[in-house]
């Protein structure tokens, strides 16, 4: 009998005989188990075995009624942290395409023996479980796992304190979900449109219980067995939508990105191409200064003042993907060139890709009043940027500053500074062409396939479509040398390292960071040459600065008000000189043989500039700074708010008033559900009520005062006086 035959014979059997419970763990039939189907990993040389099983785990935790003088921690605001206990556990279990069974209990000792149970009841070597959000359990319960399961054989932080897996000798491995997902649990299980739904509202946070409780009412059954119940049938969901078995599964959404691109890379040699180009090691560490990130910026003159006008966002139709079809990249190794100039490297910029490091005497701003500076002041070179007049991180005047860029980057640096002395250093140029085909297509195919569904009730691909194409930039941009956080599990101190044991000492570190460079560089599945990815944020802040020029002048009512790396904030936008950027978009797209995609009649096209009639346009509006701004949205009359920290909802807190939003102004955590995470370290212990504590985390409400950008007047940036500081040799 074939593997397919007995599968389809269990499930058979299953789908006949077995009728779905949520039931306490210590009365199921674990015996139901031994139907467990396991798949051997293929091409991996090995043949460790996989359980066919999906299974989700989750915990509910509760504060004490009484507490020991050792059991509080006051912070520095005077909150008092607590520390929390585990009052209810679930674990659901899907195989045969239904879900099995649920199994809950009170303490984590017995959650973890039952996953050790569930592991040893099947044939297979490795069981996979998930948590939503594994951080906070697995800190609550990892002093059990350990006296259970022992030590972790390998476990992958991506963080302090946020482990994407932990792997046990016995073959348990628990993972994240939460990133693979990149979405709460309930917007998860509302976006792929699964049976059971998260039960909010049905679980009381606030109050008071103990393990030795009786059991849940209706209520709170039904709230922590929907929480593993939709996690499993999104997880199914997830394997059926990319094809994937559950020794497949990658960590991360961007795995899923990444399985497609290196399929469709090997057909077409990519790695060959990436061995010819990829940079060396010291250009690597020159091309993560030259990465600048995102623009976010506010106009410095309107900080905290009310505008009334009408307010429009445009934003740019999928930025990123944009840049990789429509632009060239660097197409060789760089190479090194002497005696450059600024001049030299924005006459060759066209076809030629340049990295430097400017060194600049005398830095201002051609027009003072610019409202979105370029140059940024946590880019420079550390302790070279002297005498800086800033605004929001931005350089408006400096006496001298050394900052690494491109040739893309000093385009607009050009356009906005003048220089009373400069010259480019480390210069090296590589000549430019547009990116492989099979990438392009790959990407404008995701960009089609996003419009098509965007037109049906197909929502669940969709949002698995629009998932895909965010994810293109992300593979080019992830770090080629990455630090490993290792966890003292007998101490809980957490330190950095290149997966070698070092000190402080640079020869060292440097030395790790090389051996990591070369397996990366030999790693076959890497063929996303990390430049590329540098060149395509670049790309997208010259684009919006481009956008910028398209608000009219302030002589005749036009003002910008804010810009958030893909969209401007302004009043009065200039139509022509829009549609003008639009056309230079689709002649861009046009010079690389791309086009717009129509569909039934409606056009889409990449990177243009967009504007949706009331839902883009506010009657009131304020911003504070950077990821902070507010405005009253035309189509449903309400105040929305985007402040870095605070959940949407937070808008409710300023009373329907957008004068409340102002600097000072205190969006209270008990209203805005804004929390700080408190962490204890803790040895298992019984407390007085016989609840099984060890590590714990207790969450507290968290207010955020909102602040605003530091003012400058215009008069003031005009007289300031700056001396150039002088630093004597001890």
């Amino acid at each position: 009998m074939t593997s397919k035959e007995l599968y389809l014979l269990r499930e058979d059997y299953l789908s006949r005989n077995l009728e779905y419970q949520c039931i306490h763990h210590s009365d199921w039939n674990y015996n139901i188990l031994h139907n467990i189907m396991y798949l051997t990993r293929p091409g991996r040389g090995n043949n460790t075995t996989y359980n066919d099983v999906i299974i989700m785990c989750d915990t509910e935790t509760s504060r004490k009624k009484v507490y020991t003088s050792r059991q509080v921690s006051t912070l520095p605001s005077g909150l008092k942290a607590r520390e929390n206990h585990v009052v209810a556990w679930t674990i659901s279990i899907r195989a045969f395409n239904m879900n099995i069974v649920t199994l809950y209990g009170h303490k984590p000792s017995t959650l973890v023996s039952t996953m050790k149970k569930i592991h040893d009841e099947m044939s297979g070597d490795v069981t996979v479980m998930y948590f939503h959000n594994l951080p906070y359990d697995h800190w609550f319960i990892r002093r059990f796992l350990f006296k259970e399961l022992g030590k972790p054989e390998k476990q992958l932080n991506i963080k302090p304190h946020y482990p994407l897996f932990v792997r046990f000798a016995c073959g348990l491995e628990i993972r994240d979900s939460l990133m693979l997902a990149q979405k709460k649990l309930e917007k998860w299980a509302e976006d792929l449109q699964v049976e059971h739904q998260k039960a909010v509202g049905k679980w009381d946070y606030n109050k008071f219980r103990s393990q030795n409780d009786s059991d849940f009412t209706p209520n709170e059954l039904e709230y922590i067995e929907h929480d593993t119940l939709a996690g499993v049938e999104c997880l199914q969901k997830t394997l059926d939508i990319y094809k994937k078995k559950i020794y497949s599964i990658p960590y991360t959404m961007t795995g899923f990105i990444r399985d497609d691109v290196r399929k469709i890379g090997k057909e077409h040699n990519a790695k060959e191409l990436f061995n010819r180009i990829a940079p060396t090691f010291e250009q690597y560490i020159k091309l993560t200064n030259v990465f600048h990130g995102g623009y976010v910026h506010a106009n410095r003159f309107y900080i905290d003042m009310m505008i009334d006008d009408l307010v429009q966002c445009y934003d740019f139709c999928s930025s990123y993907p944009f840049c990789m079809l429509a632009f060239k990249y660097p197409m060789e190794k760089f190479h090194e060139v002497p005696d450059c100039h600024i001049e030299d490297i924005l006459k060759a910029g066209e076809n030629r890709a340049f990295m430097f490091k400017l060194i600049a005497y005398k830095v201002s701003l051609k027009e003072h009043d610019h409202v979105m500076a370029a140059l940024q002041y946590s880019k420079c070179v550390q302790g070279t940027c002297l005498n800086p007049i800033l605004d929001n991180g931005r350089i408006i005047e400096a006496d001298y500053l050394e900052i690494y860029l491109n040739e893309v980057d000093l385009e607009i640096i050009a356009d906005q500074y003048d220089f009373q002395g400069e010259m480019c250093v480390e210069v090296e140029a590589a000549y430019k062409d547009y990116l492989p085909r099979w990438f392009t297509d790959y990407v404008f195919n995701l960009f089609k396939g996003k419009c098509e569904l965007s037109l049906t009730d197909d929502y669940i691909n969709y949002m698995v479509q629009k998932a895909k194409i965010n994810g293109c930039y992300g593979m080019c941009v992830q770090k080629s040398i990455k630090e490993v956080i290792i966890e003292d599990y007998d101490t809980d101190d957490i330190t950095k390292v290149y997966k070698v044991d070092e000190d402080e000492d640079p020869k060292k570190r440097e030395k790790a960071m090389r051996k990591e460079y070369d397996k990366y560089l030999k790693k076959h599945g890497n063929i996303l040459v990390y430049f590329w990815g540098v060149w395509v944020t670049s790309y997208a802040f010259r684009n919006l600065h481009r956008l910028n020029e398209c608000v009219k002048p302030e002589k005749e009512g036009g003002l910008l008000l804010y810009n958030d790396t893909d969209s401007g904030y302004a009043v009065n936008w200039d139509e022509e000189k829009l549609a003008a950027y639009n056309k230079w978009c689709l002649e861009c797209l046009h010079a690389n043989n791309y086009d717009s995609v129509v569909i039934d009649g409606k056009v889409f096209t990449l990177g243009i500039a967009e504007h949706k009639p009331l839902k883009d346009d506010y009657t009131e509006f304020k911003v504070q700074g950077a990821k902070r701004y507010a405005g009253r949205c035309k189509k449903d009359g309400e105040i929305h708010i985007t402040v870095a920290g605070v959940p949407k909802k937070g808008a409710a807190c300023l009373h329907d008033d957008l004068n409340n939003f102002t600097k000072g102004f205190i969006f209270p955590g008990k209203e805005t559900g804004k929390l700080q995470h408190v962490y204890f370290a803790s040895d298992i212990y019984i407390d007085d009520e016989g609840n099984e504590t060890a590590d714990s985390i207790d969450l507290l409400p968290n207010d955020y005062t909102l602040d605003s950008t530091e003012l400058f007047t215009l008069e003031d940036l005009l007289s300031e006086e700056i001396e150039v500081q002088v630093y004597e040799d001890n």
